[in-house]
């Protein structure tokens, strides 16, 4: 009797044991910081492989069509720019930060914490499987001036051209300013009685026009949502211009995209020389294709210069050119 007692004893402490052990080690594994792979492995970042999935089979495949680009970009842009910053707790997974923007300069100031290095290698891997396919397709910002582009060529607004040699002097000249000013500690500013180096690109994100805020100071308000509208009415007259002239992801990329998986291959046994690329196409990379340069410029899939090509001579694949006898 006394040992069937005992037994009975023994079970209930081990059955309180076994339910409070995973409790608690539950609440600690809250208290830590997620680990890389725990944090990579979001709603935001697993929807954004997806999305970039289906992007490069509509490109490889020669199936992207107007009607299904304009809402993969309305995707983008809710999915990373709206609803993680509405305020509703489901959605609280997709929230922007750290942004882009936040990913590739503050590392220089904060070092390398674990939500920049995921926002990097996300960013990284998606430009080194596609031509840009991070900035081209899934960047909210980015999808905005597509979609602004997009706009302005069915109003027919003539759009202005630049060369990419300004606009990549610029956006060195600007990440160059950004260490010279923040990384370097040149120039500081007190928060909350603590001394910190000044970010110049907290300036000029317009990443902060997805932060829905508003505040008394209308100074407050404007340096605010400024940038973000600047890029915006910019992008109807420019190409991209937030992504040419200033983006530090777009500087980095610009490197990888030269290695990447799949690109703009270039047929040269099928062209006529007819020049149709080039002046449809809104980038600068379509005649650097054509040349087989080895330092191509930014190109950000938009799959211009391969839907009007009436040889087929460009389209996407592994190669940078097939040779004629191809």
């Amino acid at each position: 009797m006394i040992k069937s007692r005992l037994s009975s004893m023994l079970l209930l402490i081990a059955g309180i044991g076994s339910t409070v052990l995973p409790a608690a080690a539950q609440e600690a594994i809250q208290r830590r910081p997620p680990t890389f792979f725990e944090y990579l492995w979001q709603p935001k970042f697993i929807t954004m492989f997806i999305l970039a999935a289906v992007v490069l089979v509509l490109l490889k495949t020669n199936r992207m069509r107007r009607s299904l680009k304009v809402p993969l970009l309305l995707v983008s842009t809710l999915l990373y720019g709206i609803i993680g910053n509405i305020g509703i707790s489901v959605f609280s997974s997709f929230s922007m930060h750290p942004s882009p923007m936040c990913a590739a300069a503050k590392p220089f100031l904060f070092g390398f914490r674990t939500p920049f290095m995921v926002m990097l290698a996300v960013m990284f891997v998606l430009t080194l499987i596609g031509p840009k396919l991070f900035c081209g397709w899934i960047c909210p910002v980015g999808a905005v001036q597509e979609l602004a582009a997009m706009a302005a060529d069915r109003l027919k607004i003539k759009r202005l051209r630049f060369r990419f040699s300004l606009s990549y002097s610029i956006r060195l000249g600007i990440f160059l300013l950004f260490i010279l000013t923040g990384v370097t500690g040149l120039i500081t500013m007190t928060v909350q009685d603590q001394t910190v180096a000044v970010n110049f690109y907290d300036y000029i994100n317009p990443f902060h026009g997805f932060e829905f805020q508003w505040v008394p100071a209308f100074l407050d308000n404007l340096i605010h949502y400024l940038p973000f509208l600047l890029t915006l009415v910019l992008a109807i007259r420019f190409y991209r211009p937030f992504c040419h002239f200033v983006c530090p992801i777009g500087l980095y990329t610009h490197f990888l995209e030269q290695i990447s998986l799949f690109r703009v291959t270039f047929k040269r046994s099928a062209c006529t020389d007819c020049k149709v690329c080039e002046i449809k196409s809104p980038c600068t990379a379509v005649p650097e294709i054509m040349k087989d340069s080895l330092l191509r410029p930014d190109c950000f899939a938009c799959d211009e210069c391969v839907k009007v090509c009436p040889e087929q001579a460009l389209s996407y694949g592994t190669k940078r050119t097939l040779p004629a006898q191809d």
